[in-house]
């Protein structure tokens, strides 16, 4: 069986994989999210395609000059100073060519439509290149602009024009790949670094690498130490991870500077580690099928919380004015039966029957009111995180209570913000409570449980036969 052959015959499972997630997206997910006005990260249309590498970090970090390195190709403009200031998507075209944003985000075969959300100015500095390099025809590779540390707290809005970290949380949420680019002049993580790695990458380090580039740069140890326990520390502020990633030290051989003759920093390691980095890129196809099942998991999980929390609302919202309306309807109706019951009393004159009316239409109005009042107050919960958290507690008191869940506290750190937005919008009045809704709350629960565990298994045994097909070893054995 040729190498051919094989490739064809994976690429068929893995086609067969992507369409089962899309199914899964399509009947469990979307109908409850659509219920719930639950935006899934990432829809059935946008979990097919090539697979997306990422390519992140600060200006002058070296980039662009890895893209050129990986085409062989002066595909991108490099230099000291910032370049681009937008996206450029690089993908497979039998002769170079170039379209604008407002081109891509509008072409029916292109997955970008969505884009449109960011505005013109973002559209403007769009960019699509195509090349003839086989890498990309199964890999797409998308470029970022260099980013900047004047931090303004717009998240880029003010100095860009539009919002730098929420495209960059987009791309990042469709990329199967993310690589992060520092090099020795800025292994910091100030200004707009910082920015995405707390809003644009939380949640998705699985998908990550970091990398120091440049480190033909350092002449002695002392220097490459110094720069990489710098970078090191200002990453352990900024990851919301207990645990330091790996970070790869690498340079391109072709812009390396001429070395002084007996340096003690051996290139043989970086020359290793950025092989490594060329791997995982050239492996994008295989770990995209892990991405999908891990991103389906995670907008399960988020809807399924999402909805829990509404539905835990709208019990405590009409709880609390059945409660009130009940006591005002009673006072009414006591104020109207204690005045039939004392009319006909000769002892009971007018003014004391017309006293009466007005104390019990009295307490009826102030109870209502407090009704009325209580109602808006409860909505203020929606506009802060301690009110929504609230909610959250209730929502899963039985599970908390059982253990602290650090899993469900954190998925709710990334949920909490949607829920309340959605509240405010759509208000604890209209959450859905049908059978159908809960029908569909049982087949995520279900799909959770026994669905996305096969799925795990199917991709294990997917990248098990493909490593046996590609082992030569294996194949002698075969034969």
């Amino acid at each position: 069986m040729t190498t051919g052959i094989l490739k064809v015959f994976a690429m068929e499972e893995l086609v067969q994989l992507e369409r089962k997630i899309q199914s899964l997206y399509d009947d469990d997910l979307a109908p409850l999210a659509s219920r719930f006005e639950f935006e899934l990260p990432t829809s059935a249309k946008e979990a097919t395609g090539a697979p997306n590498v990422l390519f992140l970090g600060n200006h002058s970090s070296g980039k662009s000059s890895f893209i050129n390195y990986l085409i062989q190709s002066e595909v991108q403009k490099t230099g000291l100073a910032p370049i681009d200031d937008g996206f450029t998507i690089i993908t497979y075209g039998e002769r170079q060519d170039e379209f604008d944003g407002q081109t891509v985000v509008t072409h029916p075969d292109m997955p970008y439509n969505k884009l449109q959300q960011f505005g013109p100015e973002f559209l403007s500095r769009l960019r699509l290149k195509t090349h003839p390099n086989s890498l990309l025809k199964n890999i797409t590779l998308i470029d970022s602009p260099g980013m900047i540390d004047a931090a303004d707290g717009s998240g880029g809005r003010r100095s860009r024009g539009y919002d730098f970290t929420a495209s960059v949380r987009w791309f990042a949420e469709n990329a199967d790949l993310i690589l992060f680019f520092f090099d020795p002049d800025k292994p910091g993580t100030t200004g707009e670094t910082l920015s995405v790695f707390t809003k644009a990458l939380g949640h998705l380090e699985y998908k990550l690498l970091i990398i120091m580039n440049k480190v033909d740069l350092f002449s002695n140890l002392r220097d490459f130490a110094r720069t990489y326990g710098t970078l090191c520390w200002n990453l352990s502020r900024t990851l919301q991870s207990k645990d330091m990633p790996h970070i790869y030290n690498t340079y391109l051989p072709n812009l390396a500077i001429e070395r002084a003759h007996g340096s003690v920093i051996s290139m043989q390691d970086f020359d290793t580690s950025r092989g490594e980095v060329v791997s995982e890129i050239q492996r994008s196809p295989t770990r995209r099928t892990d991405n999908l099942v891990s991103d389906l998991h995670k907008s399960a999980r988020r809807l399924w919380m999402h909805t829990r929390v509404c539905q835990s609302i709208s019990r405590n919202y009409f709880a609390m004015r059945a409660k009130l309306w009940g006591l005002t309807t009673i006072l009414l109706f006591g104020t109207a039966a204690l005045i039939y019951l004392i009319k006909d009393t000769q002892t009971v004159n007018a003014g004391d029957i017309l006293n009466t009316l007005i104390g019990g239409l009295i307490l009826t109005v102030i109870s209502g009111s407090f009704a009325y009042w209580s109602g808006i107050r409860f909505k203020k919960h929606f506009e802060s995180r301690s009110g929504m958290n609230l909610f959250f507690e209730k929502a899963f008191r039985k599970e908390l209570t059982m253990s602290d869940r650090p899993d469900l506290r954190a998925l709710w750190d990334g949920v909490w913000e949607q829920t309340a937005s959605v509240m405010k919008v759509v208000g604890p009045e209209k959450v859905s409570k049908s059978r159908q809704t809960r029908r569909l709350l049982n087949r995520l629960e279900s799909m959770m449980k026994e669905e996305i565990p096969q799925l795990r298994r199917s991709v294990a045994e997917y990248h098990k036969n493909l490593q046996k097909r590609e082992d030569p070893e294996d194949s002698n054995v075969e034969q």
